[in-house]
């Protein structure tokens, strides 16, 4: 899958040998199986597209597959539209084995599309590396450039190279809302090239391949200090003086003026049917068969008229394409002509270009053929932007309710027009979008839309009047027939305002309206519903929210599958928070697997965090650890901050179980810093959690009351009563241990309440009670709780660990007890619990305990296995567990090759032979297995 070479626009290349030079070494590396990016910038026009053509031309040869981009202005509300550029001369075989690739799903999330795009990387690189080129990448529409960056994150042992050209402005760097700076940087094998503008001696060379004759150094100096040296403006000056005027003397060349005056000038210059070619061209925008735009022009001879255009550098043409495509070459030159070109002749371009499009870009051929008003056109807009809505894709109808705003009539229909595109876009979270409408909302007649609009904007930037402006476009918006999207909006948006603030007893009725409303928007109730879940799980607990919750989403009644995904996503949540471990599980993972399927949206960032959860109760610490993994990673590749908090926070739990405590430190302090960022009242609880996890591990109590002592003085409605299945058995271990035993007593008595609904919190109501007895000195008391809670039948919600702990318990007291022998069992119990979970600070700590007891299992012999990097070793757990390189790929994020590289060195450390004896050793020898 070699690139395509265009003509026309490349004959003249100088120069930039110090850039080739880095280029070819990146690639070298990228050979050699390490991932390795390439930023190339600077001012439009300056040579940076050249510069990356010129690079490929030299690698034609080798026939390396190229995946390749140009992004557009035009584009930028077409999700993944720079994705499926990249994808598009992939072989159909190969593409149809990634359905969201093969049909560019708009409602998908980016890391699902990011997820198949590594595995088709994967797939390619199998011959050699393989490249990714994005030109002009500042212009990649917001969910492609979320994409890029999560795939730029997870390339590891990859023979890709990815070069992104950037151009220089105001904010340099910046693409869909991705720091490129930033990104590139984060790769260990990246560069970043910054052209300039050429030098004497390369404008004296680029001179003298245009002219076919050579010039002097003062006339390079003259034309070098003329133009800056920048590449486009050079161009188009020597093509429009000649070379005995340039050679004759500074007042030969013409004063000094803009590069789109050039450009005009040299416009002025061309044959009439080249003329008209090239504007027929630029208004098509893209690359586009020959003979449409000769057919938008009206220019009967297209050879004959492209040959000037050719010639002068302004137009490119891929001859070898069975339509034989044609494209101006920059598009500064492509702004010049249409800004050259009258307005009636743009007018009659587009009504005939709008006639040999596809339906979907006839629309801005439409509105731009269109003088004055055009109600018609108006309201086909407004279905068309309807059907783009309801088929997942609200940035697309918001861009279309924004033209048909331009056309209509009377002036409170464009305003309804233009308010109901900005509520599109702000459930979207395109704010950047909005802003340069606010203008024309604030503008606008006061009405329940405009007070959405700015209610909706201004929540995230914590404007005080926003409240105040949603519960007027609530209560107003009831009134209005018609709209009922209004209401449900500023009531699904004040809902979670209440929520984010920590009063989910604010949120409960506004989203109980909501869901009452009549015709509730499809794409909303499955997101009010699940919103009045998580706030009435802040009122009354995560049991009472699952009641509530099955009676508004019963399991199996969903109109779509997406509204499906969504419902098991949020009834899992609140299945885990209850204690129903094993349902959690289950319907988390059902919910990103219908999810991924079917690439559509399920809040994968706190999906991710909430499986983690689930896994690490169930004492599957491996898998915890990935699934935690991926919530930070989707996270940060999708920039959802208000995620981090929660995250980080469970993410700690397994690195703190496992004694790695520089890591599990690191991201309880992150995850206090995102809570005050974000929301201390509703992100402070859940990072207390994460500290106290830390401290548990450490065997710090002081400090783990102290974490937990936030959570007691937090409103009653801001979390805690959610995920009280989490704090309160911590809490009462750590008031034990310091010996604060009528508080103690008060907690248990809770915590007992509690288990009676939570299947998770059976071990540990018998491991405290019995814990908390013998504190009181009732060792009796004591010996029978531990005993009935060890004799209780297993259940698949217990946490290994706090089974641990009860055995562990019950086996301290049997020894001071005198009764060793008994003792001896129940420690080896526990210790194999423990070394199964890989909690290696539990074991140290009770090391004496444990010393010279029996093992009752293999788990205690996996040592081999703690060679390995934590990457290896989820790969080895996977390949325990059966799964084929394609498969852990896509479990962990990574490619199949990262797999391959990853096994090799699994192999040679642990000195075995293949995959059979690395998954026995797995299955039957190492802790992994029974996780």
């Amino acid at each position: 899958m070699p690139t395509v070479m265009a003509t026309g626009g490349d004959t003249a290349f100088v120069g930039r040998t110090a850039e080739l030079d880095r280029m070819h070494q990146c690639l070298r590396t990228a050979r050699s199986g390490k991932a390795s990016s390439v930023l190339v910038q600077g001012a439009a026009g300056i040579g940076k597209s050249a510069l990356v053509r010129r690079w490929l031309a030299g690698l034609t040869p080798e026939n390396l597959p190229v995946l390749r981009a140009a992004c557009d202005t035009s584009e930028e509300d077409l999700a993944f539209g720079v994705i499926r550029q990249l994808t598009s001369r992939v072989p159909t075989a190969l593409l149809d084995r990634f359905p969201l690739l093969a049909g560019a799903v708009p409602a998908a999330e980016p890391f699902q599309v990011g997820t198949e795009l590594l595995e088709l990387l994967g797939e390619l690189q199998s011959d050699g590396p393989v490249l990714i080129v994005v030109d002009d990448v500042q212009w990649a529409d917001r969910p492609s450039a979320q994409v890029l960056g999560f795939v730029l994150r997870r390339l590891e042992a990859d023979a890709v190279l990815t070069v992104l050209l950037a151009r220089s402005g105001p904010e340099p760097g910046e693409a869909g809302g991705l720091d490129l700076h930033r990104l590139v940087a984060g790769m260990p094998h990246s560069c970043e090239l910054t052209l300039a503008g050429l030098g004497v001696t390369e404008v004296a060379e680029l001179a003298t391949l245009v002219y076919g004759r050579p010039v002097g150094r003062g006339t390079a100096e003259r034309l070098r200090n003329h133009t800056d040296g920048h590449a486009l403006y050079l161009r188009t000056l020597l093509a429009e003086v000649a070379w005995d005027s340039v050679t004759h003397g500074r007042d030969a060349l013409p004063v000094p003026t803009s590069l789109v005056q050039a450009l005009r000038r040299q416009l002025d210059g061309l044959p009439g049917p080249a003329r008209s070619l090239v504007e027929g061209i630029a208004v098509l925008g893209g690359p586009a068969p020959l003979a449409t735009a000769a057919r938008v022009a009206s220019v009967t001879e297209s050879d004959a008229a492209l040959e000037p255009l050719l010639a002068q550098g302004i137009v490119r043409w891929w001859p070898n394409q069975p339509s034989t495509p044609v494209a101006i070459a920059h598009e500064l030159q492509r702004e010049a002509i249409v800004t050259a070109t009258s307005p009636r002749r743009l007018r009659a371009l587009h009504a005939a270009a709008a006639t040999l499009v596809d339906r979907a870009a006839s629309w801005s051929h439409r509105v731009a053929a269109t003088q004055g008003t055009d109600t018609q056109l108006a309201r086909e807009l407004e279905l068309a932007a309807g059907e783009y809505h309801a088929t997942g894709e609200p940035v697309r109808a918001a861009t279309l309710l924004l033209w048909a705003s331009e056309v209509a009539l009377p002036r409170s229909e464009r305003e309804r027009l233009l308010l109901t595109a900005a509520a599109r876009l702000l459930w979207a979270q395109r704010y950047v979008r909005v802003e340069p409408l606010l203008a024309r909302i604030e503008a606008a007649e006061p009405c329940p839309l405009r007070s959405l609009v700015l209610g909706g904007y201004g929540t995230p930037r914590g404007a005080p009047e926003a409240a105040d402006l949603l519960t007027e476009a609530l209560e107003a918006g009831r009134a209005e027939a018609g709209a009922e999207f209004v209401p449900a909006m500023a009531g699904t948006w004040l809902g979670i305002k209440h929520i984010v603030g920590g009063h989910g007893a604010k949120a409960v009725p506004l989203l109980r309206d909501v869901l009452a409303i009549d015709r509730l928007e499809p794409q909303l109730a499955p997101w009010a519903a699940g919103s009045l879940g998580l706030a009435r799980s802040y009122c009354a607990g995560a049991r009472a929210a699952l009641c509530e919750y099955d009676t508004l989403a019963p399991a199996g009644s969903p109109r779509s599958v997406a509204e499906q995904a969504i419902q098991r996503a949020y009834r899992g949540m609140l299945q885990m928070w209850a204690g129903d471990l094993t349902d959690a599980e289950n319907e988390l993972a059902v919910a990103l697997d219908t999810a991924r399927t079917n690439g559509c949206a399920v809040t994968a960032e706190f999906t991710y965090a909430n499986l983690a959860a689930a896994q690490y109760f169930l004492g599957r610490w491996d898998e915890a650890a990935i699934s935690a993994d991926h919530a930070l990673v989707i996270a940060e590749a999708e920039e959802k901050p208000w995620a981090f908090a929660y995250a980080c926070s469970i993410a700690s739990w397994v690195q703190a179980g496992r004694g790695q405590w520089q890591r599990a430190q690191e991201l309880v302090q992150q995850s206090y810093q995102w809570s005050g960022a974000i929301s201390p009242a509703h992100g402070l609880p859940p990072a207390a959690v994460g500290a106290a996890v830390l401290a548990q591990a450490r065997g710090d109590y002081p400090a783990m009351l102290g974490a937990l002592r936030t959570i007691l003085r937090a409103r009653p409605d801001s979390g805690p009563l959610a995920f009280q299945t989490w704090w309160r058995p911590l809490y009462v271990e750590a008031l034990i241990a310091g010996g604060d035993l009528d508080d103690a007593d008060t907690a248990l008595a809770h915590l007992t309440a509690l288990g009676e609904d939570a299947p998770s919190l059976r071990t540990a109501v018998m491991w405290l009670s019995g814990r908390l007895s013998q504190a009181h000195g009732e060792d009796k008391r004591a010996r029978d709780l531990f005993e009935e809670g060890l004799s209780l039948p297993a259940s698949s919600d217990d946490p290994p660990l706090h089974r641990a702990m009860l055995a562990h318990s019950h086996g301290r007291l049997l020894g001071q007890a005198g009764e060793h022998h008994r003792a001896a069992a129940h420690f080896a119990q526990a210790r194999d619990l423990f070394a199964a979970l890989g909690a290696q600070p539990f074991l140290t700590r009770y090391r004496d305990d444990f010393a010279d007891r029996p093992s009752g299992s293999h788990h205690a012999a996996g040592l081999p296995l703690s060679e390995l990097t934590d990457r290896e070793r989820d790969i080895s757990l996977l390949i325990g567990r059966g799964l084929t390189n394609r498969e852990i790929a896509a479990r962990l994020f990574i490619s199949s090759k990262t797999v391959e590289y990853h096994l090799s060195h699994v192999y040679q450390k642990l000195s075995l032979s293949g995959r059979r004896q690395l998954r026995n050793m797995v299955q039957q020898d190492s802790p992994l297995s029974s996780t």
